[in-house]
């Protein structure tokens, strides 16, 4: 399996992982590194918290949109069944 290729600069971190989770991963890991594994895990992860930010910022801005429809539909209301009643 190809990964891709970023032209970044590489830094090199220490993180600690339990014991058990490394050995999962490398019972699962179908790429021929571990470091492989968790820059694609941290990537994909990454990918889920912006998603989530992108959905949360739009579930505001559409409910921010509903309260100034509802305000500008009260001034309507009126106007609109004028010639109904």
């Amino acid at each position: 399996m190809k990964t891709k290729t970023y032209d970044q600069p590489v830094v090199k971190t220490t993180v600690f992982f339990e014991k058990q989770l490394l050995y999962e991963i490398d019972q699962s890991n179908p790429f021929p590194t571990r470091k492989e594994f968790l820059v694609k895990a941290c990537r994909n992860y990454l990918q889920e918290v912006k998603r989530k930010q992108i959905d949360h910022d739009l579930a505001l801005a559409c409910a921010e949109a509903q309260k100034e429809d509802l305000v500008v539909n009260e001034e309507w209301d009126p106007i609109t069944l004028e010639g109904w009643k």
